[in-house]
């Protein structure tokens, strides 16, 4: 057997996921949080997003939460593998005040199913940022991330894929 005939033997045995963004918006680094354990990745690892409008839709499929306050969405996907999608930063102090809850925490969502509405011009003025981690909880399933948007970005879009790690 070839060095290419194992490459494409290893390759099979990977399984990738494909995250799409949550939020349209600009994408950036984590080290563009204005939040130590978003920035410094003590959550897990992602990207941010600086959005552009005031909707979150479902980037995978699998089960939702929805935080009481609705400024934080998380999902669990069949294979294990968990994301959270954080609205701004210090929004929880706000108490729920500019989100609308869209979704019905412990459903299974569909990607693209929108979410949470929120006023971004409210969460602007009375947030310490708008700025919308897309975070990757369960590192200890993926190997690697690619994130693979730059710019400006629609809810929707491929943002970023992952590698899980073998099984």
């Amino acid at each position: 057997m070839g060095i290419f005939e194992l490459l494409k033997k290893n390759r099979k045995n990977c399984e990738y996921v494909k995250v799409y963004s949550p939020i349209s918006g600009k994408v950036m680094g984590l080290e563009a949080v204005p939040d130590e354990a978003f920035s410094k990745k003590m959550i897990g690892d992602g990207c941010a997003i600086d959005p552009s409008e005031g909707s979150v839709f479902a980037p995978v499929e699998g089960e939702v939460d929805i935080f009481d306050t609705n400024h934080a969405v998380t999902f669990e996907m069949e294979n294990g593998l968990e994301i959270i999608v954080h609205l701004g930063i210090d929004t929880v102090d706000l108490g729920g005040a500019g989100f609308e809850r869209l979704g019905e925490p412990g459903s299974l969502v569909h990607i693209g199913d929108e979410l949470v509405k929120y006023d971004l011009d409210f969460i602007r003025k009375n947030a310490k940022s708008a700025i919308s981690p897309i975070i990757i909880t369960s590192m200890d399933e993926v190997e690697s991330i690619d994130v693979v948007a730059i710019g400006e970005i629609k809810a929707g879009d491929l943002l970023m894929k992952l590698k899980m790690k073998k099984k």
